[in-house]
């Protein structure tokens, strides 16, 4: 059994979402040192300073690190080594450290955020944003566009400018070709009828072929059949040809 798991040891988030009161013992919280890495760091007073808790995470230079309690809200608040922090309140348990100087002061939506390296990363971000993966982080650019963050890079804090990120629902758009024409639409999955509908002056005496890939051959689409505009499938095309006549 894990130290960090034993009987007496209380995890004082799980005590928040249980909405109960802490038990009497030792009290686990999260902690991260220069990134959103967390890990269980085990705490024996409720209400602990800041400098138990570094020592508690394995820090020996107290006064070369900033220590930052993470709110409900989102917001990173100061702990200074000799301030206290009451886990009883059961709103205290993830704390992040920083071993770097400068730190560097952003908001996050409504939230601030301090970040002690001089770029974040986009994922980190969407970690503080706790965002799903319908939204995306915008760099807030006063009286200009805002700019997106494109998943997986970083932003340096260091560049003029750089003080507010937002998130927002990310509009996706899904593509096709008719006859060597592109169309777009925010849907997934359309119809035949409904690709059909998207083209101007469609002839109903011919069908919609959709072109094969690879080996496969092309194929004719019924009104009522759906398809795919996932790009996982590739880029579909389609064209117009007159329909079969067997007469």
């Amino acid at each position: 059994m894990s130290i960090t798991d034993h009987p007496d040891i209380d995890d004082v988030e799980l005590a928040a979402q249980e909405d109960r009161p802490l038990r009497p013992g030792r009290y686990r919280v999260s902690f991260a040192l220069d990134s959103m890495d967390y890990r269980p760091i085990v705490l024996d007073d409720p209400v602990p300073l800041g400098r138990q808790i570094l020592k508690a995470a394995g820090i020996k230079d107290i006064d070369g690190h900033s220590l930052f309690v993470i709110t409900p809200e989102g917001d990173f608040e100061d702990v200074r080594a000799d301030e206290d922090i009451d886990l009883r309140d059961r709103v205290a348990h993830h704390f992040v450290a920083f071993s770097t100087d400068p730190l560097y002061r952003i908001m996050l939506d409504d939230s601030r955020i301090v970040w002690g390296k001089p770029s974040i990363p986009e994922a980190v971000l969407r970690t503080l944003a706790g965002i799903g993966p319908d939204k995306a982080v915008f760099l807030e650019v006063r009286g200009g566009t805002d700019k997106l963050i494109e998943a997986g890079s970083e932003v340096d804090l260091t560049a003029p400018g750089v003080e507010k990120f937002i998130t927002a629902t990310v509009k996706v758009t899904y593509f096709f070709f008719v006859n060597g024409k592109r169309y777009e639409t925010d849907k997934k999955k359309l119809t035949g009828a409904e690709i059909k509908a998207m083209v101007p002056g469609w002839d109903p005496t011919h069908d919609l072929a959709l072109e094969g890939h690879g080996d496969e051959p092309d194929r004719t689409i019924g009104d009522d059949e759906t398809v795919s505009l996932d790009p996982k499938h590739g880029v579909r095309r389609f064209s117009s040809v007159p329909k079969a006549n067997f007469g």
